[in-house]
């Protein structure tokens, strides 16, 4: 019998095809144009899948994998705000910030405990849909955060920096899970530097409190003008502006019991006051210009006698040398304006971060308003 050899061109045919998969699989991975497709990313995660389903012999760990995947399609929990018509930048929010907002407003005692982890709505999953998933839950949760801290300046006690949004990702075969979790990472708690515990935040709280209740108490006019000018006059007669660092510097703490604050911290007491006495108030920053000069600044925009008005307490209460007051034409100054006087000296800008969403501000009457009409 004679054996026939396979022509050497057949197995040179072989091995090409053999290395040219070879390479090809290696440049999915390392070369961007492939390593970014959306089919050979999808390839590479059931891969991915098949090959930790395979090797992962521990039989506790394969267990709590497969129990833990119950994809979450009837999620009946309402993450919706009930006083929505109060809160001015929650309703500008799409529907997956206003979800984080939320679960920040209904866990914030889970978060004075200093909880890791907190387990939020798994609704966010339609994020996944987007092409770079990790970047769209950062602006989603960086948007809901801007907006929490200045519809709610009562929540003075959150540094914003402390609280991440962690992802969880869970497979079985070709199924993939996610699960949303607020975290406060490698830090202690969520608190701004200076608390410590919940206990201390909740003395802090009650001092604010209090201190608000006093100044609530004095005011007895019904009128909404008088309401909003004794608020005015209280903060400009009572609080400094503070050149130097501190903690709480620029928060309702720092105005009510250090009485040293920068204008944020003005703006938020100003606002916190009409808050508690139903009048409409909006926080709003932006760029401040005097002489030739501009900073960063903070100011309110309050709605009475169905048109927004413009409220610059800090600028009410400039700095005086010596033992001086403040006078009556300084003290009201910028007091319930218009744009044509106040526009020039003041410059909104609703995106509070650079990568952040732009907030719209309400537009604020062109006059100013008149005493006499109250």
């Amino acid at each position: 019998m004679v054996y026939k050899r396979k022509p050497i061109l057949g197995k040179i045919i072989k091995f090409i095809i053999l290395l040219a998969v070879i390479l090809f699989v290696v440049a999915c991975y390392k070369v961007d144009f492939l390593k970014n497709n959306k089919y050979v990313i999808i390839a590479k995660q059931k891969i991915n899948s098949t090959i930790d389903l395979i090797t992962n012999k521990a039989e506790d760990s394969f267990a709590a994998l497969v129990e833990s995947y119950e994809p979450d399609e009837f999620d009946e929990s309402i993450y919706e705000v009930s006083d929505s018509q109060n809160r001015y930048y929650y309703n500008q929010l799409d529907e997956n910030s206003k979800i984080i907002y939320a679960e920040i407003l209904n866990n914030l005692d889970r978060i004075k405990d200093g909880e890791d982890n907190i387990k939020i709505s798994s609704k966010l999953s339609s994020l996944a849909d987007s092409d770079d998933m990790n970047s769209a839950l950062m602006t989603t949760f960086q948007n809901a955060w801007d907006a929490f801290r200045n519809d709610n300046v009562d929540v003075f006690y959150i540094d914003g920096t402390k609280m991440c949004l962690v992802t969880k990702t869970i497979k079985r075969g070709s199924q993939v899970k996610y699960e949303f979790y607020i975290s406060r990472g490698k830090n202690a708690n969520y608190f701004i530097d200076g608390f410590y515990s919940r206990a201390q935040v909740e003395t802090a709280e009650q001092f604010v409190k209090e201190k608000e209740d006093e100044i609530l108490n004095s005011i007895t006019d019904k009128n909404d003008y008088y309401k909003i000018m004794h608020a005015h006059n209280w903060i400009v007669d009572n609080v400094s502006y503070n050149m130097d660092d501190s903690n709480n510097n620029a928060n309702l703490y720092g105005a009510l019991h250090d009485k040293k604050v920068v204008c944020e911290g003005y703006a938020r007491l100003f606002k916190s006051l009409m808050d508690k006495m139903n009048i409409p108030c909006v926080f709003v920053s932006g760029v401040g210009m005097t002489e030739g000069s501009s900073e960063d600044h903070a100011w309110n925009y309050v709605f009475l006698k169905g048109n927004w008005y413009a409220v610059d307490v800090t600028w009410d209460d400039p700095i005086i040398i010596g033992n001086g007051s403040v006078s009556q034409d300084i003290k009201y100054r910028y007091f319930l304006k218009g744009s044509e006087d106040f526009s020039d000296s003041h410059h909104e800008d609703g995106k509070l971060v650079e990568n952040g969403m732009k907030f719209e501000y309400p537009e604020i009457s062109s006059d100013n308003y008149i005493k006499e009409n109250t």
